[in-house]
């Protein structure tokens, strides 16, 4: 039941100390959306999230799923991944999986093996097949869907529960902010929240996300 806060590197320093105040576990770095993505640079902002006290996900997001290309995300994943809490490479990356794998049991951390789409939330089937594959592959499976309908939204949460293991389901979009909140009870094990400008659509701000999980779970 963990809040994760997806951030750039603008002002990362302050932003992180701001994120650690107001009740963050994790932090994000997008490192797609960095401004500098030499390896040194972000190696810099990884340590300081984690001198604050908080958690890290390292992503660096393709362009075909809401990122950017960048000739050197191998680089960054070999040498970065063993040092951050939890490292996201996408399904559609088969080729890389593996190699992000090893570096990330390197550093004893955890692999999120993720799928997005931007436009729909596709059938049931499709959604059991991709969870059950990013289990396969060892990692946390990570459903990131726009919900068109409440129906969309209780589809993708009904199917993931019916996956016994660590799973995190996100329905994108209005309809889908619900499941920033209802996916804990459905089995999924980290949400995103915003902290000033959103990167995904429907999250929800850190600090309205920390109060409902206060209300709702504690």
């Amino acid at each position: 039941m963990l809040i994760a806060v997806p951030l750039t590197d603008e002002n990362f320093k302050d932003k992180i100390k701001e994120a650690r105040d107001k009740g963050a576990d994790l932090v994000e770095l997008r490192v797609d959306q960095f401004s500098n993505t030499e390896v040194e640079y972000v190696s810099d902002l990884l340590n300081s999230a984690k001198e604050e006290g908080l958690g890290t996900i390292l992503t660096v997001r393709i362009e075909e799923e809401g990122g950017r290309n960048m000739p050197n995300r191998r680089e960054i994943f070999e040498k970065l991944a063993p040092h951050s809490d939890y490292v996201d490479v996408e399904l559609s990356a088969r080729e890389e999986i593996i190699l992000v794998r090893n570096a990330v049991s390197k550093g004893g951390g955890r692999l999120i093996i993720s799928y997005h789409n931007f436009d729909l939330t596709p059938a049931n089937w499709i959604l059991r097949e991709v969870l059950r594959e990013g289990h396969r592959y060892g990692g946390i499976p990570k459903v990131a869907v726009k919900a068109n309908s409440y129906e969309d939204v209780s589809r993708l949460l009904c199917v993931g529960n019916q996956e016994k293991y660590d799973k995190i389901l996100i329905s994108m979009g209005d309809f889908g902010r619900i499941s920033r909140l209802a996916g804990f009870i459905f089995g999924s094990v980290i949400t995103y929240a915003s902290l000033g400008k959103s990167l995904a659509p429907g999250q929800l701000p850190l600090e309205e996300m920390v109060k409902l999980r206060e209300l709702f779970y504690k």
